[in-house]
């Protein structure tokens, strides 16, 4: 499914081993409900149901929630868009995380005929696992009284909540006007939850297949030798100071996953102190990048700028099939491209952007995958969390709190008292 290629280079032994405990020490915790997830049934089941129930009633699916409460299901389905039917151009998702007033009343329309047809026609979708999210429950409210003055059904008539199973301002809300409940459990944290009805839900609506996606998920779990070996050549690049780790993904597909593990891996490994209360060792800062377009954006400053960056390289087969071939050029520049398709001219880029930065002394890895499709997008993300938690267990850092994030959410919620 997924595989590092023949062209990374060998790894340090002594790192190795230390990956190797670190994933083996972090499977071994019972604590942590997303390696889990693969066997918890019920969950892929409600989410299945509740997403093709919705799908026959809505045409288009908006999902209200911050951070891990979009960013997941946004990556999953945005995978996926290009290879599916949808069930035509009626059926659409929409991710709605920012609390932008300008974008969210545009959302919202004018109040004439044609947006009040696509309020009437939208499921919404509430997630926060705390139940309290203050910028999602926000929206729900706006959209409740959006709802209201232009005399369609309240909200709860059409929505979806997504909490853990507890009595939170959201759960309960739902639980008055019977709204539809579908649970994140109490031991996934939020920016692990894609593979719960965080994701799947959206991914059901879109008529994906999510026994495949569980699949791939259950696939990555027993890839020991595949985790420990990304997570050797990470810690080397630490190692070596290279303090921007760049996942740079050449698959159109993908450019959602970069964002949705810029927060997985920056939300995870950015902490002060260790368990121990010492100084946190330090830990690079993510970056995402996709295919040839960053290559006329940011790589110039990785080429020829400080020697402090790490690239991951994500490469997808189908991508770099070379498609229908060009026969004839309308520009006296392109008598390379004759006989070419667009996926030889991605795989060249591909190929050549490596092979420049490698002769800068530049390091990087390249995982690579035949297609995307659901059981290779399950198992990169449980690859991707895998990865991450067993850097936070070489790193002996909390990688499943946020101490940072909650301080800001104190100030704001101090600030909205006035």
């Amino acid at each position: 499914m997924w595989r590092i290629s023949d062209e990374t280079k060998v790894i340090d032994r002594e790192q190795l081993n230390r990956a190797r405990a670190a994933a083996s020490a972090l499977k071994s915790r019972s604590d942590l409900g997303f390696l889990a997830l693969p066997g918890r049934t019920a969950l892929w089941t409600a989410a299945a149901a509740r997403g093709h129930a919705v799908r026959r009633s809505a045409d288009r699916l908006a999902v209200l929630g911050m951070g891990g409460s979009s960013l997941g299901g946004r990556a999953l389905v945005r995978a996926l868009a290009q290879a599916r039917d949808w069930g035509g151009a009626s059926h659409e998702v929409i991710f709605v995380d920012n609390v932008d007033a300008v974008h969210f009343q545009a959302l919202l329309g004018d109040g004439g005929a044609r947006s009040k047809e696509a309020l009437a026609g939208t499921h919404w979708v509430i997630v926060s696992k705390s139940g309290n999210t203050i910028e999602t429950l926000t929206m729900a409210e706006l959209i409740d009284q959006r709802l209201r003055m232009s005399g369609l059904p309240a909200l709860s008539t059409a929505a979806t909540v997504i909490s853990e199973p507890a009595d939170n301002p959201l759960t309960r809300w739902a639980r008055a006007e019977s709204v539809a409940c579908l649970e994140i459990p109490r031991d996934v944290g939020g920016r692990y939850s894609v593979l719960t009805p965080v994701g799947t839900l959206p991914a059901a609506f879109c008529g994906l297949d999510l026994e495949r996606l569980r699949e791939g998920a259950a696939w990555a779990l027993g890839q020991d030798d595949l985790v420990a070996h990304l997570t050797a050549q990470t810690l080397m690049s630490f190692a070596r100071g290279e303090w921007v780790t760049l996942h740079w993904a050449y698959a159109d597909g993908l450019r959602d996953y970069g964002f949705w593990m810029q927060q997985l891996w920056a939300e995870s490994l950015g902490k002060a102190v260790d368990r121990a209360g010492n100084p946190a060792p330090r830990a690079s800062t993510p970056m995402p990048a996709v295919g040839s377009s960053d290559q006329h954006s940011i790589l110039q400053q990785v080429m020829e700028g400080a020697r402090d960056k790490f690239l991951w390289f994500l490469r997808v087969d189908e991508c770099e099939a070379p498609g229908p071939a060009i026969q004839r050029t309308l520009f006296d520049c392109q008598g390379l491209m004759l006989g070419k398709g667009m996926g030889d001219l991605f795989g060249a880029m591909a190929d050549a952007t490596r092979s420049a930065l490698e002769s800068q002394g530049v390091q990087s890895l390249t995982l690579r995958a035949s297609r995307l499709d659901e059981a290779s997008v399950g198992a990169l993300f449980m690859l991707s969390e895998l990865v991450v938690g067993a850097l936070g267990e070489a790193l002996n850092i909390d990688a499943f709190n946020q101490p940072g994030v909650e301080l800001g959410k104190k100030l704001a919620r101090g600030l909205l008292h006035g």
